[in-house]
C-alpha cells in the first residue's frame, strides 16, 4: 500500500487532502511545517509528498531542496500545492527546487487523483527499472569475479606445471660447464620465466617503489633466497656490487631496520 506525505499548515486543507485521497486506501502521514516534514521523512520514508509551497518557518521550496539533497529522500516524488493566482515564477522555481507536479487550490478532485495516481505508477516503474539494474549488476559482478578466479586458478597450474617440469631442467643446465654466454642466457631465461608467472617486478617497477630492472632483478633473487654471492654469479656480477644493490633496495623499500627481513619483505609484496 502506498504512504502519501501530505505538509500543509491549514488543517482545513489536510484534511480535505486526506479525505479526498483516502477513497484510495492510500497511508497517510501529515505534516503542519517543513521541519515536521523532514523529521518524518527520517523514520519512514513515503512514496510521495504532497507539499503546500507557503508554510511558516522554511517553505516547500527549501524543503525540497533539502529533500532532494539527501540520498535517502532524493527518489520521492513532490507535488507542490499552490493558492497563487500568478503561478508560473512559482512552477519554474518548484521545478528547479526538484519537484515533480503542481497541484492548484482549490482541488478538483478527479484531476487531483489522477496526478496521484500517475506519480506513484511512475515512481514504482523507477522502482521496478532500479531493482532490475541492481540485480543484474550483481550478476555482472558476480560472473567478472568467477571469470577472475577461474584465471586465477588456470594462471596457477600453468606455474606449477612451468615450475615443476622446466625449472629442474635449468637446475640440470646450470651445473653443467657452461660458457660466459650460456650464463648470461640460462640466467636470462630464467628472470624472464619468473617474471612471466609473477606481478613482482611489476609492483617493484611501481612509482610507489621506483626501483631499476637490475634492482628489480636482484630483488627477485633475493626474494627465493639468494645469497649476494650465488646472485653475484648468476649475473656476473661482484659481490660489492650486489651489496650495494641490494642497500639501494632496502633504501627504497625504506627497511631502515638492519632486523628487518628484506627477504621476507620481498615475499609479502605478493
Amino acid at each position: 500500500m502506498d504512504t502519501i506525505l501530505i505538509a500543509d499548515d491549514n488543517p482545513i486543507y489536510l484534511k480535505l487532502l486526506e479525505n479526498i485521497l483516502g477513497r484510495e486506501k492510500y497511508l497517510f502521514i501529515l505534516a503542519k511545517n517543513g521541519k515536521e516534514v523532514l523529521l518524518k521523512c527520517e523514520s519512514a520514508i513515503p512514496d510521495l509528498i504532497l507539499l503546500d509551497v507557503i508554510m511558516p518557518g522554511m517553505d516547500g521550496f527549501e524543503v525540497c531542496r533539502k529533500l532532494k539533497a539527501n540520498p535517502s529522500t532524493n527518489h520521492i516524488p513532490i507535488i507542490f500545492i499552490t493558492a497563487f493566482q500568478n503561478e508560473s515564477e512559482h512552477i519554474v522555481e518548484g521545478f528547479n527546487a526538484g519537484g515533480a507536479d503542481y497541484i492548484s487550490k482549490p482541488f478538483h478532485h478527479a484531476e487531483l487523483i489522477m496526478r496521484v495516481r500517475t506519480h506513484l505508477e511512475l515512481k514504482r516503474q523507477r522502482d521496478y527499472i532500479n531493482a532490475e539494474a541492481q540485480k543484474k549488476s550483481a550478476a555482472l559482478r558476480t560472473v567478472l569475479e568467477t571469470r577472475q578466479d577461474i584465471s586465477v586458478s588456470i594462471e596457477e597450474k600453468i606455474s606449477a606445471n612451468i615450475r615443476l617440469k622446466i625449472t629442474p631442467l635449468l637446475e640440470t643446465i646450470r651445473k653443467t660447464e657452461l660458457t660466459p654466454v650460456q650464463k648470461k642466457c640460462l640466467n636470462a631465461i630464467e628472470f624472464e620465466i619468473n617474471d612471466i608467472l609473477s606481478q613482482f617486478p611489476q609492483k617493484l617497477s611501481s612509482l610507489k617503489f621506483g626501483l631499476t630492472p637490475v634492482e628489480i632483478q636482484i630483488a627477485g633473487f633475493i626474494r627465493e633466497g639468494r645469497s649476494s654471492k650465488e646472485i653475484g654469479q648468476l649475473l656476473n656480477l661482484s659481490k660489492g656490487t650486489i651489496d650495494f644493490h641490494r642497500n639501494n633496495i632496502r633504501r627504497k623499500l625504506k627497511l631502515t631496520r638492519s632486523k628487518e627481513s628484506l627477504m621476507a619483505y620481498l615475499q609479502n609484496i605478493l
